[in-house]
């Protein structure tokens, strides 16, 4: 009979914590934290002005990656402002010539903070936009690219490269490359 009890509690705990994780994704609720915001400045002549746009996540592997992809930008002459995607710095477009906005992708689709956030920007005319999703897979998944893309290219009326960067050693590969094909 205790055992039954503590199988029973076991498994009322695990529905609890699943549906509490379920909640931070569905809910979006990390984004809500990513109010803060830091400009890196370039060592040379400045290029330009890009703006990198991130919503950590659950794991902050895609506060990670914003961070590898605004150093790559900075690297190349760029001053680079990075800015969490509720932050007052992410809400002004008008700006930058270079624009990437990204987050943690869940069933296939980037984060609803980082979506919204593309259906609502407003970038310069010849700014170059770009967008990246993480999915904590060391593998790319010709599903999660697509998807995506798919996501992107209805949200925004511009042309903007997308990206799924993998997570790992890769990642960092995978940034650089993003980086390379927006500018």
């Amino acid at each position: 009979m205790d055992l039954l009890i503590i199988v029973g509690l076991i498994i009322v705990l695990l529905i609890v914590i699943s549906l509490i994780s379920y909640g931070f994704i569905a809910l979006d609720l990390m984004s809500y934290t990513a109010t803060s915001s830091k400009t890196l400045i370039p060592s040379g002549t400045q290029k330009g002005n890009a703006l990198v746009v991130y919503n950590p996540g659950l794991s902050g592997a895609a506060k990670k990656a914003a961070n590898d992809i605004a150093e790559e930008i900075k690297s190349r002459e760029y001053k680079v402002d990075l800015a969490g995607v509720r932050s007052k710095t992410a809400s002004n477009t008008a700006d930058y010539d270079i624009i990437i906005a990204g987050g943690p992708m869940y069933w296939g689709k980037v984060s609803s903070s980082i979506d919204k956030y593309l259906k609502t920007i407003k970038p310069a005319k010849n700014a170059k936009i770009g967008v990246f999703g993480t999915t904590g897979s060391a593998e790319l998944h010709e599903g999660d690219m697509a998807s995506l893309e798919k996501q992107v290219t209805s949200n925004l009326n511009k042309e903007a490269i997308a990206k799924t960067l993998r997570s790992g050693e890769a990642n960092k590969i995978d940034c650089k490359d993003f980086v390379s094909a927006v500018i």
